[in-house]
């Protein structure tokens, strides 16, 4: 296993913050996406308004029709948005695979609802799952939970969703139209919100299945359009693997990673998260509730379990693609945000730019836009049932179908109008997309979860002891998410990750359940007797169709197939985080300096170099690595000069970024160029014609080329230095090295 030279003698200077210099949008593109917009939602409202009679099952629950491969798509349709386009392929640039877990563990989740909750919701005939609580624990119960449900509606799925979609709108197809198209956010938000709520409001859930389903194809075929391309330019998956670290391959990490997402912090959390999220979630299990049969409801969550394989290569691994062919100088570098960091969040829209062809940026564009309008009309259509059977009819229990319906659209208006108010404050949380979303899974997730679980399988769990603990939990996970939204979660060096949150949550909330059941016992009806499992192997003595559609076999094919992509893609060396101060002897950071790491085993050599403060840090959030245990050699090489940016705007908008962006090797040309809109640095760095590097730069980014540190020349080979680090097994590995000033001449 080769580990390849990251940060080496050349990074390129990025666009700073905001600039969108020559991106252009083809004819053809614009097009497609238009035709598609336009095609969506006429289907969408044809879906609603072929249906002259005002039925509440209808118009809410598709007239409980849905068979297994739409309620597949429809689940796959759903739970992908554009969060999962934006920050997976975030996550994949920052991370590598490791986030795929998310999607790999729905698999596990999904085999759950299939065997153990989809066919209690048939048989209780539900409309909603608060009506199901209530069916199993009392009316208390489903109040809190409908009022959960809608607040996990609004924030997490419609908000998240279009603040995601309006970053990569921004950065790919309005770039071109508008400068700093990031100004007219709330233009763009309130533009795909009203699209999306229009066929909504107007078809209900058999539009959204509808359209969910051909949106799922042009999602998948977007998807594996952009994955396919980027591998081809990169050179395919062997070159992949020579140009980024081997960490980024793994599934399963030591706790040392950077993330905190370790293999136990997934073990244990995601659990809690995706029990919540795929079996007891309004907006994602409504399309089961829309079952024909039992069956059907249990072989749709298995189909879609299937499809959830696909998202770590056509989400994930993009991101990936996209930090091996910047390593190896094929496309720009990301641009730069206000503080001088990597914009890892505008990865996709980077990856639409500059490696896709006429024609597919505007399908990648619609897929896009396929993945934001699904979530979001789900989720709108969840609350509308929500509001309407779990609020309105308690208070109205005579109420017509056509007054629902009617209730359910104005609902759906007004969370519309509060999910875009939210989104709009997201940019503020100062986080990745994904983690933010996952942090506020603390407040609904591990309540759920925990009164659901323990109310199908233990027959003592008690309506008043759900009760408490859905307030409770509650309450806590709030607070909790407040104090990881704030920073707070930390016990010195340590992060507490979002995962063993939900955890630890779940086990305090199972505690209190347990201990108020026996102190508030239950007394059951026969409705709530009927709706607990006397065993789990009695999920298993069930009803199937046709061989083919036996959902015991579908099970079990789908376990073999993820406990194979596990073992496959577990990952077997431990890395460990490195950070490096570089200094003379008087105390001068040896700024733009390459250290190269050797031992006896040539394929585990490295090489990083230190920013003008000496420094620099392998394996962080922001980029995979790290050293494997073992005894290293050192040495240290100077560089001639090296380029900083200076200052990103004019004016009295105008920042200072003192920031390290490029390393210019001994003797190599420098050239600048003004373009219409942007500007470049051409490095020459030997007598090939192709051997330069072109560093892009937004036309208002100042910059400066400085000398680099000069450092003795007997630190420039192995054996002069003298130099060496051992790594062992603590957390972050720190070297720290004092060189012998130079004498001056």
């Amino acid at each position: 296993m080769m580990f390849p030279t990251l940060l080496a003698d050349i990074v390129p200077v990025t666009e700073s913050a905001g600039a969108s210099a020559g991106l252009t949008v083809h004819p053809i593109d614009l097009v497609i996406v238009i035709v598609y917009l336009v095609g969506i939602v006429l289907l969408g409202c044809w879906a609603g308004l072929r249906r002259k009679e005002a039925k509440g099952s209808d118009y809410f629950l598709a007239g409980r029709s849905l068979r297994w491969p739409m309620i597949g798509l429809a689940l796959f349709a759903t739970n992908i948005s554009t969060i999962h386009l934006v920050s997976l392929a975030e996550s994949g640039y920052t991370s590598g695979l490791l986030y795929g877990n998310f999607e790999w563990m729905a698999g596990f989740t999904l085999v759950i609802l299939a065997l153990f909750f989809a066919p209690f919701y048939i048989r209780a005939n539900v409309t909603t799952l608060p009506d199901f609580l209530e069916k199993r624990y009392n009316r208390s119960c489903r109040d809190w939970l409908a009022v959960l449900s809608i607040f996990s509606a609004v924030v997490v799925h419609i908000g998240f969703s279009l603040y995601t979609g309006a970053v990569v709108l921004e950065g790919s197809l309005l770039g071109a139209f508008v400068e700093n198209p990031e100004n007219y956010r709330l233009v763009t938000i309130i533009a795909i919100a009203g699209a999306t709520a229009l066929y909504t409001i107007i078809g209900g859930l058999m539009a959204v299945v509808l359209t969910e389903s051909i949106q799922t194809i042009v999602l998948l075929v977007g998807a594996i359009c952009i994955t396919l391309l980027g591998l081809n330019m990169i050179g395919g998956w062997n070159e992949l693997k020579t140009c980024v670290h081997p960490v980024n391959f793994a599934m399963c990490r030591p706790d040392t990673d950077p993330t905190g997402l370790s293999w136990y912090a997934v073990l244990t959390g995601y659990w809690i998260a995706g029990i919540w999220y795929w079996c007891t979630d309004q907006t994602i299990v409504q399309r089961v509730l829309g079952a024909k049969d039992e069956n059907n409801a249990r072989i749709g969550p298995l189909f879609a379990g299937f499809i959830k394989i696909l998202p770590v290569f056509i989400f994930v691994l993009p991101g990936l693609i996209c930090l091996g062919l910047i390593n190896k100088g094929i496309i720009p570098a990301l641009p730069l945000m206000e503080n001088g960091a990597v914009d890892s969040g505008k990865t996709y829209s980077h990856l639409i730019r500059h490696i896709l062809p006429i024609g597919a940026q505007g399908l990648v564009i619609a897929a896009l836009l396929a993945a934001l309008m699904s979530t979001v009309s789900g989720a709108l259509n969840s609350i509308a049932t929500l509001v309407s059977y779990d609020i309105y009819k308690r208070f109205a229990p005579d109420t017509s179908d056509r007054t629902l319906i009617t209730v359910g659209r104005i609902a759906t208006f007004v969370a519309m109008v509060v999910a875009v108010v939210w989104s709009l404050a997201i940019a503020s949380l100062g986080k990745t997309i994904f983690q933010a979303m996952v942090d506020v899974f603390c407040a609904v997730a591990p309540p759920t979860t925990v009164v659901f679980v323990w109310g199908v399988f233990w027959r003592r769990a008690s309506a008043k002891a759900a009760l408490i603990t859905l307030v409770f939990g509650s309450v806590i996970g709030a607070v909790v998410v407040a104090i990881s939204l704030l920073g707070l979660n930390k016990i010195g060096d340590y992060e507490i990750n979002s995962l063993l949150s939900l955890f630890l949550l779940a086990v305090l909330e199972s505690i209190i359940l347990v201990v108020c059941s026996f102190i508030f016992p239950q007394k059951h009806t026969a409705e709530s007797e009927s709706l607990v499992w006397r065993s789990p192997l009695d999920a298993l003595r069930g009803e199937s169709g046709h061989w083919l559609l036996n959902y015991r076999a579908w099970v079990v094919t789908l376990l073999i197939v993820m406990v194979g992509l596990y073992i496959y893609w577990s990952g077997d060396q431990n890395y460990y985080p490195m950070t490096a101060k570089v200094t003379l002897a008087d105390g001068t950071p040896v700024a733009g300096a390459k250290l190269t790491f050797d031992c006896d085993e040539p394929q585990f050599r490295f090489s990083q170099t230190t920013d003008d403060n000496g420094t620099f840090e392998y394996g962080t959030k922001a980029a995979a690595g790290g050293a494997l245990v073992g005894t290293y050699r050192v040495k240290i090489e100077p560089q001639d000069k090296v380029v900083v940016s200076a200052r990103v705007g004019n004016g009295q908008e105008a920042k200072t970024v003192e920031r390290v962006l490029a390393f210019i090797p001994h003797g190599a040309p420098v050239e600048k160029k003004v373009l219409d809109n942007a500007k470049q640095l051409v490095i020459d760095l030997g007598d090939d014609e192709a051997d330069y590097k072109v560093i892009d730069m937004a036309k208002d980014q100042k910059f400066k080329i400085v000398p680099g540190t000069p450092i003795p020349a007997k630190y420039e080979t192995f054996d002069a230095s003298g130099l060496q680090f051992t790594v062992g097994p603590k957390r972050t590995q720190s070297f720290q090295v004092e060189l012998d000033t130079p004498v001056s001449e």
